[in-house]
């Protein structure tokens, strides 16, 4: 077994079909039905099992596609050191962002794309388990996340740490002040950043509670920059990282600075501790690791 014939399982093990998985490979469904019936005739079990016009993976045929994965994946990462020389870095860096971080990431990519113009990138967005789940398959080989977070087996490198603020709507009686108190913002609106368990929603909802009143929030959502618009739009309130506010276009949205409190947010750059990096992502790193990101 190859290979190629690797490949080729995994594609039927992920399209769920002969159809599909020929389809993405670009090739005719026959010969790769055949190479199936091959790989069943060499390791002498059955792969697969017909389940109306869908397939399903046997106990045999899901261990093959968890070990296929790993062993496409590690050469690939093989191939990709060896072309990798020198200064002259080049290939594929895939980064993964929660959807609380994702505004400063264009600007990160940007400064690193000017010192490395031969890399290329592959960007996947998603909540923590997303995350959590692309590093283990070694979809992605690093995550910019808010912190905390609750990746494991990750080393975490925390960014510039800032102060949150509270933006409202034009409309709102609070537009144009200059500050508010934590426990004031629990009155008014508010749409709150990510959902239950995850890291800035536990955050705030603890200092709420430490000062003894429960947030009115009316609207809940894992994504800074559609929070940044539904205010806009006159939905809400929000609190949010400063930065988030800076880096959205800010007609008709206030923003307050927020007293009485001591939280702040940071985001960070985490990696799985124990598995191999290419040049590209060790140099991503280092540009945190070293203080060089421009704020």
């Amino acid at each position: 077994m190859d290979i190629r014939q690797l490949r080729y399982f995994i594609a039927i093990a992920e399209e769920g079909q002969i159809t599909g998985a020929a389809r993405r490979l670009r090739m005719a469904q026959p010969p790769l039905s055949q190479q199936l019936k091959q790989m069943e005739e060499e390791l002498g079990v059955e792969l697969v099992e017909r389940v109306g016009k869908k397939i399903a993976l046997t106990q045999a045929g899901q261990t093959l596609y968890k070990q296929a994965l790993n062993i496409v994946h590690q050469m690939e990462e093989a191939l990709a050191e060896v072309k990798e020389t020198g200064d002259g870095v080049r290939g594929t860096l895939s980064i993964g962002v929660s959807a609380l971080s994702s505004y400063r990431l264009p600007d990160h990519i940007r400064q690193f794309q000017s010192r490395y113009p031969l890399i290329t990138y592959k960007v996947w967005k998603g909540d923590t388990q997303l995350l959590s789940q692309w590093l283990d398959q070694r979809t992605i080989e690093v995550a910019v996340v808010r912190l905390p977070h609750s990746l494991t087996n990750c080393t975490t490198i925390p960014l510039l740490e800032e102060r949150f603020v509270l933006i409202v709507p034009a409309a709102s009686p609070l537009f144009g002040q200059s500050s508010i108190p934590m426990q004031e913002i629990a009155r008014h609106p508010l749409i709150m950043p990510s959902t239950p368990g995850l890291g800035i929603y536990e955050l705030l909802n603890k200092e709420f509670a430490r000062l003894g009143v429960t947030p009115n929030v009316i609207c809940e959502c894992p994504d800074l920059p559609l929070i940044v618009s539904m205010v806009r739009a006159g939905v809400a309130a929000a609190i949010v990282p400063r930065s988030a506010w800076e880096t959205q276009p800010q007609a008709n949205i206030g923003c307050l600075d927020i007293t009485g409190t001591s939280i702040s947010s940071s985001s960070a750059i985490v990696w799985q501790t124990e598995r191999h990096l290419s040049k590209a992502a060790l140099r991503f790193i280092d540009m945190f690791a070293l203080g060089e990101i421009e704020h």
